[in-house]
């Protein structure tokens, strides 16, 4: 509660300050209209770059790889297959890079050379693979469905982790005649990963290390006033956009154009984008590359389910980790033959694990993260709760120094456990 009367405060405050009217007319302005805007906004140059002009900008190379998943989705994988001093080789260990809700492979790259996870270990002689899942900006097509039908957005992170990621590992070991492959997710990444493993057991042995960074598994003791919010009224929530025949959104939305306007440097109303995205991850504004923040903004939200968003929604009133729940016993008995959604079995998880988490992160919270790392039925290989008291859910690919309060531990980790010959 304290959260959102702050929050309240704040948004007097800045809109106060803004001109009440003046954002008024923002939030009614059209795509093309707000496109126009920021073409005469001062941004950092990297905002909304695509994948390939981005790489090409800071001399990586770039394949994209088109993947068909079992149920029709069309996904595209993108391979760095080295970096950017360096030259390709087949020997090269290959790892899949898999993102969070509601994001894309950009979302692992966006800090750029030094920073970046994906590129710090391109650099360091692996084969890089980012995972663009289902609905998002690369991988929005289907063998018989197009976004304008209902179908096309009928999944959560059970299908994203069964189909997607199983697909996709399978296709980079073929691809790199690879046996094994190093797995990182982030939040969702983790979640869908673990269903994979925890269903396809033979996917165990096609990873040989799991990075899980943030893993949401169980979310009861989550605090993010935002994610309460869509918890205590789901319902009303649900039929309203029923009514609507909203199903998903589309990546490079209005949401997108208009926080690049509203949040970026010049911005006064830019602290008040900081603090709403505290709400929702753990408020860490020290960590927040100001002149950064439009170039974050301008790739994420991109392509996400409704069904995606209420079934992470149900785990927190479930208490479980478990499938998508349809509602009522008669529906899951159609679906399941049982009255209620199936438990993934964290046992079943048998890869080498690698966890990470936050003492300030509002979705993944201490206490569920070690209820699910008392359920593996080995120790991870690396199991560490990050120093940095403020680190959010989101710093994990956002914060300034992420590369000194984890990114070197856990390249570390990797180099010990995938070393590069």
């Amino acid at each position: 509660m304290r959260s959102l009367i702050v929050f309240c405060a704040f948004a007097t405050a800045y809109v106060s300050a803004f001109n009440s009217e003046t954002l008024g007319k923002l939030l009614t302005l059209s795509r093309r209209e707000l496109e126009v805007l920021s073409t005469q906004l001062k941004l950092h140059p990297d905002t909304r770059l695509n994948i390939s002009q981005f790489l090409a900008k800071y001399g990586y190379p770039l394949e994209s790889h088109d993947v068909t998943t079992e149920d029709g989705f069309i996904l595209t994988l993108h391979r760095i297959p080295h970096g950017k001093n360096d030259v390709a080789s087949i020997s090269k260990p290959p790892v899949l890079f898999a993102h969070c809700l509601a994001c894309s492979g950009m979302d692992w790259i966006w800090q750029g050379p030094n920073v970046s996870l994906p590129l710090l270990l391109a650099d360091s002689g692996y084969d890089i693979w980012l995972a663009n899942m289902r609905g998002t900006g690369p991988s929005m097509r289907h063998k018989t469905l197009t976004p304008a039908d209902s179908a096309f957005w009928d999944y959560s992170f059970h299908e994203k982790g069964i189909y997607d990621m199983a697909s996709s590992v399978d296709y980079i070991l073929n691809f790199t005649e690879s046996s094994k492959l190093t797995y990182v997710g982030h939040s969702q990444g983790t979640t869908a990963g673990l269903a994979l493993t925890s269903l396809k057991l033979e996917y165990n042995d096609k990873i040989n290390l799991m990075v899980m960074l943030s893993p949401i598994v169980y979310l009861e003791h989550m605090i993010s006033p935002i994610i309460k919010v869509l918890s205590d009224y789901r319902s009303i929530i649900t039929l309203v956009l029923d009514m609507l025949d909203i199903h998903g959104l589309e990546a490079a939305s209005n949401v997108n154009r208009l926080a690049e306007v509203i949040c970026n440097e010049d911005s006064p109303l830019q602290d008040l984008c900081i603090h709403v995205i505290g709400l929702f991850a753990g408020f860490d504004a020290d960590q927040v590359d100001k002149s950064k923040l439009a170039v974050f903004l301008s790739n994420t939200p991109n392509g996400v389910s409704v069904k995606e968003v209420f079934h992470f929604v149900q785990e927190i009133s479930s208490g479980a980790f478990r499938q998508y729940d349809f509602g009522n016993a008669a529906s899951n008995l159609l679906h399941y033959g049982t009255s209620e959604p199936p438990s993934y079995n964290i046992s079943e998880v048998t890869v080498p694990l690698a966890v990470y988490y936050a003492k300030n992160d509002f979705l993944a919270s201490i206490v569920d993260v070690e209820k699910f790392l008392g359920e593996l039925s080995r120790d991870p290989v690396d199991r560490y709760l990050i120093e940095y008291d403020y680190c959010n859910h989101l710093d994990f690919v956002s914060a300034k120094d992420i590369k000194t309060f984890l990114y070197d531990r856990v390249m570390g980790v990797i180099r010990k456990e995938v070393p590069v010959s």
